[in-house]
Formats: structure tokens, C-alpha cells, sequence
């Protein structure tokens, strides 16, 4: 390695702040990108939460009506199934969504300095 007057390694001589002024580039940075990309990230954040709660409440839903039917021992077999179906879909739609979602957040593009 090469080292300045002082006979200091550039690295060293950076972490001692010590690297000539003409070395020292501030790094670039596009704030409009930047702000873009975290609109868009806060976007998915809310969208991800709505689809939670969403799901909540549908298994919720299904889940009282499971009860109900339990409770009273008067129902069908297709109400039953019914219920149940709804609470294995709303499941299975949260993995998608959740899926999907994370899928579009990695698909932002990666602020990078110029």
C-alpha cells in the first residue's frame, strides 16, 4: 500500500481524518429516488397491515360461525364446510398476499450512490 507524507495508510489516514481534501468525495445521492423508493415501501407497509387486518376479520367471521354451529348442534354439513373453507382460503390468500407483497418491495429498485 501506499502511504501519504505522514506515513500513513490512505485507509488509516481517512479514519484519522487526515486524507487530503481532494480525496474526500461526498457520496451523491438522488433525495427525489430516495424519497420515491420510501413512498413506495410506506405504501406496501399499509397495503400489508390492511391485508392483515382484512384476513383477521374474515377468520374471525368464519371462526364465529364455526362456534355458532357447535353451540346450537342444528346446522348443515354445507354451512360447516362452508366456514371452514373460508377460514383454509382467507390463510391461504394471506401467504399469497404476503408473498406477493414482498415480492414488489424487493422488486423497488436499491438506491445506489453515483
Amino acid at each position: 500500500m501506499q502511504s501519504n507524507s505522514d506515513g500513513l495508510t490512505p485507509a488509516k489516514a481517512i479514519q484519522k481524518d487526515e486524507a487530503p481534501l481532494a480525496r474526500r468525495k461526498p457520496i451523491q445521492t438522488n433525495e427525489a429516488l430516495a424519497d420515491a423508493r420510501q413512498g413506495r415501501l410506506a405504501r406496501l407497509d399499509a397495503l400489508r397491515i390492511e391485508i392483515r387486518d382484512l384476513i383477521t376479520e374474515i377468520s374471525h367471521a368464519a371462526d364465529v360461525e364455526l362456534l355458532d354451529l357447535m353451540a346450537n348442534e342444528i346446522g348443515s354439513f354445507a354451512r360447516h364446510k362452508a366456514a371452514q373453507d373460508a377460514r383454509a382460503w382467507a390463510a391461504t390468500a394471506g401467504i399469497t398476499l404476503e408473498t406477493g407483497l414482498m415480492q414488489l418491495g424487493r422488486a423497488l429498485p436499491q438506491h445506489k450512490a453515483k
